[in-house]
């Protein structure tokens, strides 16, 4: 028998109810089968939609606005990632290499401006989850990810990309992964795959 505590903190979720905000029952007739919700959206997009907008330990009622958005999101880090692969140029992409490190490496303010945002970002997710606010940390992530680093940060370097643009591209695009990852495990894991080829998985790089 062991006697090792195998855990010494756990977190206990809310309950899932139906759309309406009831308790599932099966006399009801209102359970939500959760493998037929994945195989509609994906498993990412349901475990990101769970943890979005609910505070620890509160229940919150089934929504297909919200699954609908998490797989919307999940297509846009597709996107990306096969823009940034279209637009690639030969760099010196490091995935140990630190946001300090790159500050020095980068030319463009805009793109130095990018990495000390990214930074501030990274920073931000951490303190989230180390205090179990897992849902503000998502929320921060889709904005940051989707309205500030892909609407604003991208659109501005596709139009002077070069080899160092492309270095501070990819190395930020990874940071993102990185900090998405216990989130949306899945994909990050097959664009991280696709994109850089390493010889590690993403699930086991460093967190900082």
């Amino acid at each position: 028998i062991a006697k090792e505590i195998p855990f010494k903190e756990v977190v206990l979720h809310g309950l899932v109810n139906d759309p309406l905000g009831k308790k599932m029952s099966k006399s009801k007739g209102n359970v939500v089968n959760p493998l037929e919700v994945v195989d509609q959206y994906g498993a990412d997009a349901v475990r990101f939609a769970l943890v979005y907008g609910t505070g620890l330990g509160n229940d919150q009622a089934m929504s297909y606005a919200k699954l609908d958005a998490a797989r919307k999101f999940t297509n846009k880090l597709w996107n990306m990632g096969r823009f940034i692969e279209m637009k690639r140029v030969q760099s010196r992409f490091n995935r140990d290499q630190s946001l300090e490190e790159l500050l020095k490496i980068a030319k463009h303010e805009h793109d130095k401006e990018w990495i000390t945002k990214v930074d501030e970002c990274s920073k931000e997710i951490t303190k989230y989850i180390d205090s179990y606010q897992f849902n503000l940390a998502a929320e921060r992530l889709y904005e940051f990810i989707w309205h500030e680093f892909a609407d604003k940060y991208i659109e501005d370097v596709k139009n002077r990309i070069d080899e160092n643009s492309s270095l501070v591209l990819n190395s930020l695009f990874f940071i993102q992964l990185k900090l998405l990852h216990p989130f949306m495990p899945f994909v990050t894991e097959e664009i991280y795959q696709t994109l850089y080829k390493p010889e590690k998985p993403l699930i086991i790089s460093s967190w900082s």
